[in-house]
């Protein structure tokens, strides 16, 4: 038999105590239709991060090899480069990793031929302009790299980052307060998927 129902504000007024919910009541400052989430991690591993590097610079033809290497606390990068025919090595890094409002951006720190000659910003705008237009931007008196990853994110998500950590072959972004709006999702709930056709 079911419990009947019980009325917590009738209780009161006949001087019944009654427990209040075990649940918080969400606060009207709380955006609706979200869902949100903090404290996440997301772990990127090194042969994922050189997979995505190699499609990146697939259109450049004298990039012949790049390698990403997540570690002590450093992205690190190698590039061999094709110039005139004279194959050309160079390491450094990556720092100042920036992720905000669908834009990635990092500093590209310590890029040396042969651990002594900088490279010049053309090779870096070189792999820039190959990228499909509005993808990715330099600006070379910073040496910052801006990548454009709106087209990839769904609109409807916002995530803060509040750290990029590269250790044990790995690159891990640390969540704050981000959110996903379910506004798409419950508009097209109980929608016939086959009414257009």
């Amino acid at each position: 038999m079911r419990a009947p129902f019980v009325n917590p504000a009738r209780e009161r007024r006949i001087g019944k105590t009654v427990a209040e919910p075990a649940y918080s009541i969400p606060s009207p400052d709380l955006p609706a239709l979200t869902v949100r989430w903090e404290g996440l991690v997301v772990a990127i591993d090194a042969t994922t991060l050189n997979t995505i590097a190699r499609k990146a610079t697939r259109k450049v033809p004298e990039v012949r090899e790049i390698l990403i290497e997540p570690e002590d606390g450093r992205l690190g990068l190698s590039v061999r480069y094709i110039k005139k025919g004279i194959p050309v090595a160079f390491r450094g890094h990556l720092e100042s990793l920036r992720f905000k409002d669908g834009f990635l951006g990092f500093t590209i720190a310590d890029l040396h031929i042969f651990g002594v000659v900088p490279i010049p910003n053309w090779v870096i705008s070189k792999i820039v302009e190959r990228q499909p237009e509005g993808r990715a931007f330099f600006y070379p008196e910073e040496r910052i790299v801006v990548v454009n990853l709106n087209g990839v994110m769904p609109p409807e998500l916002s995530v803060q980052v509040k750290d990029v950590v590269c250790e044990n072959g790995e690159m891990r972004f640390v969540f704050g307060p981000s959110q996903y709006r379910l506004d798409r999702v419950i508009e097209e709930m109980g929608k016939d998927p086959f009414e257009d056709e």
